[in-house]
Order: structure tokens, then sequence, then C-alpha cells
């Protein structure tokens, strides 16, 4: 019996995959923009299935009023907010499928914007 373990539904699939593909000729064999931040890269990957993985990212594109940041390269913060809508689209289709998404981050992963974590 075959196991059916798909996340994403197929046009959102083929929706990201010309995403990627477009940035990956954009690019044209430069590494990712976001790739000059390797915390930045390792913190979304270990929050990704958590929902701190939204809060950081969301952390990571706007700037709250007061706060003073110089920011991503104009690459970089494209790169950040295909990863955002990509996270949206893969918690809600978790959430329509009776998956629960993590309210807590893994042990050891430390979430530092600014925010006490506890």
């Amino acid at each position: 019996m075959a196991v059916q373990n798909r996340v994403i539904n197929p046009a959102l699939a083929q929706q990201l995959f010309r995403k990627s593909e477009m940035l990956k000729r954009k690019r044209a064999g430069e590494p990712a923009a976001l790739e000059s931040f390797p915390r930045v890269v390792k913190t979304i990957t270990g929050l990704w299935r958590y929902s701190e993985g939204k809060k950081y990212l969301e952390e990571l594109i706007l700037v709250e009023g007061g706060k003073r940041r110089a920011g991503f390269p104009v690459d970089a913060q494209d790169e950040l907010m295909f990863l955002y809508q990509m996270l949206i689209d893969q918690h809600r289709i978790l959430s329509l499928r009776g998956q629960k998404i993590g309210a807590k981050p893994p042990p050891g992963t430390k979430f530092t914007m600014g925010n006490k974590t506890d």
C-alpha cells in the first residue's frame, strides 16, 4: 500500500517551484542571499514546523515603530518574504489536514529578536 506523504497541494508546489526556478536563474549560480546570514538560516530551519517560526520570520521582515535596524539586502528580503509565504501556506495545509503545528520551539533553540522566551 502506497503512503500519501504530501504536505503541500500540487498547485502550490508548482507555484513555489516556478518561483524558486526564477530565483535560481536570477542568481545564475550565486548562493542565496540569506546564506550570507548563517545564524538566521539556522534559526529559520530549527523553528520551521513550530509557531515560533512564523513569529521569527515576521520579526525579521517587519520593523515595529521606533526600532532601528540595518535590515537585509533586497535579495534577502525577497527570500524572506518567499519563505514566509511558503511557511504560512504549509501551516494552513497542515491545519486543514488536522495536523498540529508545535507551539513551542524544539529544545536548545534560542529565539532572540529582542523578545524574552519562556
